[in-house]
């Protein structure tokens, strides 16, 4: 079964995204310790999400649903690793780690479970590659990086081999801002422990089509977007990679797709005109992510690149 179809498949309660990369550092920039706790509170919720989830559903499970032995067992192994995330950050943390909260995924067989894991796993890429501008330490900076790339093997295996869709994106992944993030996690979180502190962050209203935020579609396709907030003068904000692009968006919501998108995108409802003047400020729902599978045969360059490289 392709991706696409499985994704259809997800219940409406699962992952909005949220807001742009800020390139610059913002004035309330974070210390490095609510980067770390940004960074647990993630790790928890992955490291949940995939105990559950073997728990949940046994060897016999993953072959009745068309796997190969070998994916259970490299899940497992990412189960792991999610569980060392957890360790090494609370270790650094000390007494000011955050605990676990309690979440709602919604998943309801493997094959589902496999396809969020894919686009999580995407996520968590972002969200490193995102709050590494705001650590000053080098030696946390390092195991933020050492995260990162562990984070893109995971999608990378989950989206190659076992879902025979993407490996990558493109050349670059695509930065997201502690707001996004926050926003992902919040639509899977019910009720965390009071004694948390509070991270520097705030969400964005949710946008899905069809009711669902994570979405399948290539250029030239029309999306139609349901939103709180939805009247004139809206643009839909793409993101794509270090690229992105103004795309307009209907008076009843409703997008083309612009060419050159591959792989993982972003978009957001924004009144911005100018997608490099994207923020917190003009953001009116999303991002949703947008996933525009691609073949081994064409050419991968990336979206729009503003640097040129």
């Amino acid at each position: 079964m392709k991706t696409s179809a499985i994704l259809a498949g997800l219940t409406a309660a699962t992952v909005a995204m949220a807001a742009p990369l800020e390139v610059a550092k913002r004035a309330d920039a974070p210390t490095d310790v609510q980067i770390l706790q940004y960074a647990l509170t993630l790790e928890h919720l992955e490291n949940a999400f995939y105990s559950d989830a073997l728990k949940k559903f046994s060897a016999d499970d993953f072959a009745k649903a068309g796997f190969p032995d070998w994916v259970r067992g490299r899940i497992s192994q990412i189960a792991q690793h999610e569980a060392s995330h957890v360790k090494i950050l609370s270790a650094a943390l000390g007494a000011q780690a955050v605990q676990p909260c309690t979440y709602a995924f919604p998943y309801t067989e493997p094959k589902g479970f496999v396809a969020l894991a894919y686009a999580i796993e995407n996520i968590g890429v972002s969200a490193y590659a995102g709050a590494n501008q705001y650590i000053s330490d080098p030696l946390y900076s390092t195991v933020a990086a050492t995260i990162l790339s562990t984070e893109a093997r995971h999608n990378g295996f989950l989206g190659g081999p076992v879902l025979t869709q993407d490996d990558w994106t493109g050349p670059y992944d695509t930065p997201l801002t502690l707001d996004m993030v926050y926003t992902l996690a919040a639509q899977l979180i019910t009720s965390c422990p009071a004694s948390n502190p509070a991270l520097p962050v705030k969400s964005f209203g949710p946008l899905t089509s069809g009711g669902l935020p994570i979405l399948a579609g290539q250029p030239g396709d029309t999306i139609k977007f349901d939103y709180a907030g939805m009247g004139p003068n809206q643009n839909a904000a793409i993101f794509n990679g270090l690229g992105s692009t103004i795309v307009p968006i209907t008076a009843d919501g409703k997008v083309v797709l612009p060419k050159g998108l591959q792989g993982f995108s972003y978009v957001a409802i924004t009144s911005a005109t100018d997608a490099a003047k994207v923020d917190a400020t003009n953001i009116i729902a999303g991002p949703a992510e947008l996933q525009s599978f691609f073949g081994f045969v064409p050419s991968n360059p990336g979206f729009m690149n503003p640097y040129g490289a």
